[in-house]
């Protein structure tokens, strides 16, 4: 096939996609953060909060579009507020010492998102919010977390959030209607 082909073809497959009725039935999720500075354990390989912060960004980021798509319907919007994180283990400098930024995670130190949420209609309407405090005692055991996240900084923490997702707001009604 020559490139004008495959350019069509893929011009094709486009606009079919955006004719999917698939297409466009998840509603879109949303995260702002509380004073960073000062949550409980927020730091990757003591790196400053805002240098954290932009790494949990973009993994969160993935986190809410597979939230959205899996637990929201079209028009809804969820929006999270972080007030505290403490990530999954800790950091003890006294236990190496050339390399005093190595995070041990242990049962011990289990990870805890503390944040607020609101669940919004397409029309604005409140659905659902509340506050959650949400922490697993057993993270080291969940097999989900660790085959997806091994090359997460925050696979622990997300996965908290994921199973506060599923607790919470269930599976989304595609088609309410009957029809």
């Amino acid at each position: 096939m020559s490139n004008i082909d495959m350019k069509t073809m893929n011009i094709i497959f486009s606009a079919l996609l955006g004719l999917s009725p698939l297409a466009g039935i998840c509603g879109t999720a949303t995260a702002d953060f509380a004073n960073p500075e000062d949550f409980t354990d927020f730091s990757v390989s003591g790196m400053s909060e805002e240098k954290t912060l932009n790494i949990f960004e973009g993994e969160l980021e993935q986190e809410l579009e597979r939230i959205a798509d899996k637990y929201l319907a079209e028009g809804e919007t969820l929006t999270l507020v972080f007030t505290d994180i403490d990530m999954a283990g800790d950091i003890q400098p006294w236990r190496n010492r050339t390399n005093s930024d190595i995070r041990y995670v242990e049962a011990i130190y289990p990870p805890r998102l503390q944040f607020s949420y609101s669940l919004a209609d397409a029309d604005g309407n409140i659905l659902k919010e509340g506050e959650a405090i949400e922490s697993d005692l057993g993270f080291q055991m969940n097999i989900s977390a660790s085959v997806r996240g091994k090359n997460m900084s925050f696979f622990y923490e997300l996965e908290l959030l994921s199973d506060w997702a599923r607790k919470e707001l269930g599976h989304k009604d595609v088609d309410s209607s009957g029809d």
